[in-house]
């Protein structure tokens, strides 16, 4: 027997981007489909976005942003270095913040931090950062000793054959002592320099795990001008275009 689940992340507020991956989802006829958190934040439909979502009927797990903005708290959790990034992710946090609705933050606060699943004999672990902790970034290049943790007998062993997880926006799939660690990328604001929407399709068999990275040419420039329009820096919409490599 085969299973298709399709898992998308981090959406960050952009509806024309959700809206072409849902209806693509939709098409593709799965068996199941996932959210690993990011609903909103840098673009200005984080309300809209999270409906979407909602009338999918999807599970949820919680995103960084959605914590911080769910319970009201003082920033994303996204742990920028750079101060020019800090000073960006404060006006993006505290406009989400301000302008997502009290009937949402309580959804939101209600995510779940994980969900494990047993597809074809094989077990998956679902997360937004890490199995450790919803702000942790695994990095494409993290080095094997570092994900090793999270493998079996590691100091974080996450008891999964494959880890599913967003955050940093860039999709890969690596294999650590037989644990799959697979980023699912971002729906709506890619962070490796092609600024189509990104979602991953696993096809299960009892055998193997096949992964593959969906993109998706959506409408950037009507989200571009909804975020300028809204009051958001211009420098949101040219990360958008630029696919995350925008000198900041």
């Amino acid at each position: 027997m085969t299973t298709r689940i399709a898992v998308f992340s981090d959406v960050h507020a952009n509806l024309p981007a959700m809206e072409t991956v849902s209806k693509h989802i939709a098409q593709s006829g799965y068996d199941a489909v996932y959210c690993l958190g990011d609903v909103g934040g840098y673009a200005s439909q984080p309300n809209e976005v999270q409906e979407l979502i909602m009338q999918m009927g999807c599970p949820v797990v919680l995103g960084n942003y959605d914590e911080g903005v769910g319970f009201n708290k003082e920033d994303c959790g996204c742990h920028y270095i750079k101060p020019f990034d800090i000073e960006m992710s404060e006006v993006s946090f505290k406009w989400t913040r301000e302008h997502t609705t009290e009937s949402n933050k309580t959804w939101l606060r209600n995510l779940p931090r994980e969900i494990r699943l047993e597809i074809e004999g094989h077990a998956f672990l679902l997360c937004h950062g890490s199995p450790a902790s919803t702000t942790e970034y695994l990095f494409e290049n993290r080095s094997e000793g570092y994900l090793r943790q999270f493998t079996k007998g590691g100091k974080f062993d996450a008891n999964a054959d494959f880890i599913l997880f967003g955050h940093t926006h860039v999709p890969y799939h690596r294999c650590v002592d037989g644990t799959h660690f697979i980023n699912t990328g971002s729906v709506g604001r890619p962070k490796d320099g092609d600024p189509t929407a990104g979602y991953t399709v696993l096809t299960i068999t009892p055998d193997e795990v096949k992964s593959s990275q969906i993109r998706l040419p959506y409408d950037i420039e009507l989200t571009c001008s909804r975020l300028v329009s809204a009051g958001l820096p211009e420098y949101f919409a040219e990360y958008l275009r630029t696919g995350g490599c925008v000198a900041g």
